[in-house]
């Protein structure tokens, strides 16, 4: 039996809920594909271990986000990618595209699932598979990739150590109330990974180049972009894509909405302009959208 909205989010936020996220997984395999993909990806993957992840961008050339991604070495040879599926084909597209001369194949494959366990006490629950550990807003986030074959036995094994099965509905309406991004909601290729706050957790500017390299630095060197994500509160109900107006003047656009019956009140991700101050009351339509802290 499915726990009621309220129930899930009580687990959540106060023990551990579990579920399998939407992901798509690309094998990149051979002797070249770690050197392939540290030359096409904005983060650092040298020294990367056996089981050890890191997020990364793969960029178009004027550094607008293609793909948010995250690499993990499964063995020498072998690296997982995990993205957002509607991603997936484009991203298969795209890396073969630039793999010119490297020995390396690039496919898409079933044969690994997420599990992902949520909440205060998810840090004590052993899951087996790759640990990645990670968060959603404030909250402890465990990850494990494990083989799809055994994936029945990982959740049922979760749930005996007390994790409350969810939906990814439920782990949505938190994503958008803590503020947090997602490809394909907030984070497409209108933007550059500083305007959706994403620099810090996948862009190294210590490494050689990386695709798109050049307008991520010019940015990086100014000191901020524009615009970045800001969380808002809404007093009624908006689409996606809905313009921000303060004073008349286009500030952002609205990118994510969540409300009931998962949250008592509406909240949103939107795209704005940094000049406007927390607390700002915002035309969003027909609503009002209150920048938060």
């Amino acid at each position: 039996m499915t726990a009621t909205a309220a129930q899930q989010l009580a687990a959540l936020r106060s023990a551990a809920g579990v579920l399998t996220p939407p992901r798509a997984f690309i094998a990149v395999e051979g002797p070249d594909a770690e050197s392939f993909l540290q030359n096409l990806l904005t983060q650092d993957l040298a020294g990367l271990a056996d089981g050890e992840s890191r997020r990364a961008l793969l960029l178009t050339p004027k550094a607008r986000v293609l793909a948010d991604l995250r690499v993990t070495r499964l063995a020498a040879e072998r690296v997982l990618l995990d993205v957002e599926p509607a991603v997936a084909n484009e991203l298969v597209r795209q890396l073969t595209r630039y793999r010119l001369g490297a020995k390396a194949t690039i496919e898409r494959t079933d044969a690994w699932t997420l599990v992902s366990v949520i909440g205060p006490t998810a840090p004590a629950i052993a899951l087996p598979g790759t640990r990645i550990e990670t968060t959603l807003g404030a909250l402890p986030r465990i990850d494990a990739l494990v083989p799809t074959a055994e994936l029945t036995d990982v959740l049922a094994a979760a749930v005996a150590a007390d994790a409350v099965p969810v939906t990814d509905a439920a782990v949505e309406a938190l994503r958008v109330e803590s503020g947090e991004v997602r490809l394909g909601h907030d984070v497409d290729e209108r933007w550059m990974p500083a305007e959706v706050g994403l620099v810090e957790a996948t862009v190294s500017f210590e490494k050689g180049c990386f695709l798109g390299q050049e307008p991520v630095t010019r940015l990086h060197r100014r000191g901020h972009a524009n615009r970045g994500p800001r969380r808002l509160a809404l007093d009624a109900d908006v689409a996606p894509g809905t313009p921000l107006m303060l004073d008349g003047k286009d500030v952002g656009v609205i990118t994510s909405v969540a409300g009931a019956p998962w949250l008592d009140t509406l909240h949103a991700i939107g795209i704005v302009r940094v000049e406007v101050p927390a607390g700002a009351e915002l035309v969003a339509g027909t609503a009002r959208a209150t920048t938060l802290a």
